[in-house]
């Protein structure tokens, strides 16, 4: 944990993957939509710190507003990535009757291009890996 009670990206991209490894106690059919909460937090927090270490504090701004900014302060590619990664997650997030569950290796996926994007946040050393 942070100082202020507050959960690091790393360490919510750790807690996801230990979600869809079964080590958090969740029950299996739940699990692929827990560790993708998780994810898509570690990404908004990501996010939130890569346009504040960029000169872009955005207090008021939504995910959305975010991304757009990324683009123009961190480079295209880690804007894609970080767009694809949210818009996925986003989806998996939510329940709807007529959609199969997503299965581990889609939210595992998005997990780890989370934590490609936390290794690029100023200071990170290894962040989210494990």
């Amino acid at each position: 944990m942070t100082s202020g009670g507050t959960t690091a990206p790393a360490e919510l991209v750790d807690h996801a993957r230990a979600v869809l490894a079964g080590r958090r106690g969740i029950p299996a059919a739940q699990r692929t939509r827990a560790a993708a909460i998780l994810a898509r937090q570690a990404l908004e927090d990501t996010t939130r710190r890569l346009c504040t270490a960029a000169g872009a504090d955005l207090p008021g701004a939504n995910e959305r507003s975010r991304l757009i900014v990324l683009r123009w302060f961190v480079g295209e590619g880690a804007a894609d990535l970080a767009g694809a990664a949210w818009w996925g997650l986003s989806r998996l997030c939510h329940h709807h009757a007529y959609e199969l569950t997503p299965t581990a290796g889609e939210v595992a996926h998005l997990v780890d291009q989370v934590a490609s994007l936390i290794d690029a946040l100023p200071g990170a050393s290894g962040a989210g890996t494990g």
